[in-house]
């Protein structure tokens, strides 16, 4: 059933409006539910990658995750694996902290996309001191086993090697 209003097109306005102001308020009290729960999926992952666990720190992703970097190249789930892999076992990197902060959520009918900053510090060879300090865009999904990340775009990123800059 659709309504219209042909003959007084400013009512039309006023009830989309009212409309748009009543939904709005739902999607807040949704997001402000979700939040503690991606908040400890964020700190599950975390905590995963500073023990160097990479299955564990993924078993949150959907089998079909892609990660793309600033410069829109992407990474599968497999790629994102083994470029931790041999981030922890190559170059010995070992991180001390690693933490997301949650900006925003926005609730769409597909999931959620959620904005976090994330500080990752550690060291490179045992004593070369690493700072990635980055802002991402995440779509989440939600399933029978609860939320799972699909996507993660990253907007921005500052990598600091021994107080330095790093371009890489």
């Amino acid at each position: 059933m659709t309504f219209s209003f042909p003959k007084y097109p400013i009512l039309s306005t006023v009830l989309m409006s009212v409309a748009i102001v009543t939904i709005q308020p739902g999607y807040a009290e949704n997001s402000a539910k979700i939040q503690p729960t991606i908040q400890t999926n964020y700190n599950q992952i975390n905590a995963a990658f500073v023990r160097r666990d990479i299955t564990g720190a993924t078993a949150l992703f959907t089998p079909d995750y892609v990660n793309t970097n600033t410069d829109g190249k992407k990474q599968t789930l497999a790629e994102f694996r083994e470029h931790y892999n041999n981030l922890f076992t190559r170059f010995n990197i070992k991180l001390t902290s690693n933490k997301a902060t949650i900006k925003n959520i926005d609730v769409k009918a597909s999931g959620i996309d959620v904005a976090i900053k994330q500080k990752t510090e550690g060291t490179v060879a045992g004593f070369n001191k690493i700072i990635i300090n980055q802002t991402s865009r995440d779509s989440w999904l939600k399933t029978p086993q609860g939320w799972r990340l699909k996507e993660s775009k990253i907007l921005t990123s500052k990598t600091t090697f021994n107080g330095q800059t790093f371009k890489g």
